[in-house]
């Protein structure tokens, strides 16, 4: 739906119906508009509602964005890599106020608060587990060959788990091969598939 038109449509109709209200009779021109007044009233309610909810989204994710986790642990390369994950764009700015001002400006245009405070959010808990230096290497790669040998519904719910930084730092410990526009999903993919078959060398091996 192309909501531009469809405001065009009612308000060209709109002047219609007010200059020539007064003349307007019969029957079935009363109940086509009985109808379409019906149908108004409950698009504006949710309408309504909808601005609400997104007004609610766009003060969490500013808010959040000046809390004291974003001051100790938002960088460029975060907001980079959540305007990717949550949007599929490109952060332009190289500067990190400048960036906080895009980050908002080009989520708030393509309506995805809520996934943006949740990326946030979560990229916020995991700087904090993994500080100070994060994990070490001989963890990462026990965790790596316990998480190969989960069910795929096990597997699922512990990724669930993770942070992308973490999933991101899991990888690289590992030699998993990925990019910057790699997401969470297919990173959470290549290490099932990776992560299965180091445990199937351990045995063949043992």
């Amino acid at each position: 739906m192309n909501y531009a038109e469809l405001a065009a449509a009612l308000h060209h109709a709109g002047e219609r119906l007010s200059k020539h209200a007064a003349k307007i009779e019969g029957e079935s021109m009363g109940r086509a508009a009985q109808v379409l007044s019906s149908h108004l009233v409950k698009f504006e309610e949710l309408l309504d509602a909808y601005i609400a909810s997104r007004k609610s989204g766009e003060l969490l994710l500013e808010t959040l964005l000046r809390s004291p986790s974003a001051k100790r642990h938002l960088t460029i390369d975060l907001l980079r890599d959540g305007l990717r994950d949550v949007i599929g764009k490109r952060l332009k700015s190289s500067e990190l106020r400048a960036a906080k001002r895009e980050f908002i400006e080009r989520v708030h245009e393509a309506g995805n608060q809520d996934e943006a405070v949740k990326f946030l959010k979560d990229a916020f808990a995991g700087a904090i587990h993994l500080e100070p230096g994060g994990k070490d290497k001989a963890s990462l790669q026990r965790e790596y060959v316990d998480l190969g040998r989960l069910s795929d519904d096990e597997f699922a719910q512990e990724i669930e788990k993770w942070s992308l930084g973490e999933l991101r730092q899991l990888a690289e410990t590992n030699g998993i091969r990925f990019t910057d526009k790699t997401n969470r999903q297919r990173l959470a993919g290549l290490i099932r598939r990776y992560a299965q078959r180091a445990v199937f060398n351990i045995s063949a091996a043992g």
